[in-house]
């Protein structure tokens, strides 16, 4: 896929469609590759991991396009799943087999890309990575990001009794209060902050708060594997940490739309 960009987004992604439309604009339809998992899943792969440890990956897809590794592109990597086709009559083990191996084989294809890839990279395959909200609040906060109290427990009263800006929520209906014997999770109650979104994308950073938490976010980025990653503050505190931002912004698809096209060599 020379000079190419293939967008990897399931169906219904608006953020994804808004960034391709304005890739194919940008670079020329021809260049640009939307590649939904049904897509992904119906390609014929061939992957070769070379004797240096190296893998190289062709992919050839329904229409007769192959995109190889070996050749220079980027890669927007919002997947959160691979269906695994023909086997709907195999039983839960042998499904949940293929799909682990699938997502092997796509991690193992985004892993030799390096920094061809904007998303999530890790040996897990989807765009969530390994990281939890929660695990993805407390690295945050490793990084000395302002992150508001969250967590969960397996019953309501190990969480002791919410803040003003907190709440809790019960997995279950249960007429036992805040100390019912049933999992709940706590989450911050405070109103979004009008300008409290801030988008690391690549080397770049959108959104107001660029200036003061700058070097926080790049540290998360790197952190949690990825170069695309959203903050929301509210009450200036931290409470979301998004790996696959909803791109609704302008500025924020100019900026991924910019990303892509430097990496893929724009001329």
């Amino acid at each position: 896929m020379t000079g190419a960009v293939a967008v990897l987004a399931g169906p219904g992604d608006a953020g994804a469609e808004a960034v391709a439309g304005a890739l194919a604009a940008r670079l020329g339809g021809d260049r640009v590759h939307r590649l939904t998992p049904a897509r992904l899943a119906r390609a014929r792969w061939s992957h070769r991991v070379g004797p240096d440890g190296r893998a190289r990956t062709r992919i050839s897809l329904p229409d007769g396009t192959v995109l190889d590794s070996a050749e220079p592109g980027a890669v927007l990597h919002r997947l959160t799943h691979l269906p695994v086709p023909g086997l709907a009559r195999a039983g839960a083990k042998d499904r949940d087999y293929a799909r682990t191996e699938i997502l092997a084989l796509l991690a193992s294809w985004l892993l030799s890309l390096g920094g061809r890839v904007l998303g999530t990279v890790s040996a897990y395959g989807t765009v969530q990575g390994a990281a939890s909200p929660e695990a993805a609040l407390a690295d945050a906060a490793r990084c000395g990001l302002p992150v508001a109290r969250r967590g969960g427990a397996t019953r309501a009263g190990l969480l002791g009794r919410p803040g003003p800006a907190e709440r809790l929520l019960p997995h279950l209906a249960w007429p036992g209060g805040a100390a019912a014997p049933v999992p709940a999770d706590l989450r911050s109650a405070l109103r979004p902050d009008p300008d409290g979104r801030l988008l690391l994308c690549g080397a770049g950073l959108v959104g107001p708060l660029a200036a003061r938490y700058g070097p926080q976010t790049r540290e998360l980025g790197a952190a949690l594997g990825t170069g695309l990653l959203e903050l929301r503050f509210a009450g200036g505190r931290l409470t979301d940490v998004d790996t696959c931002p909803p791109l609704d912004l302008p500025a924020q698809r100019a900026a991924v739309v910019r990303a892509l096209a430097e990496l893929a060599g724009e001329v």
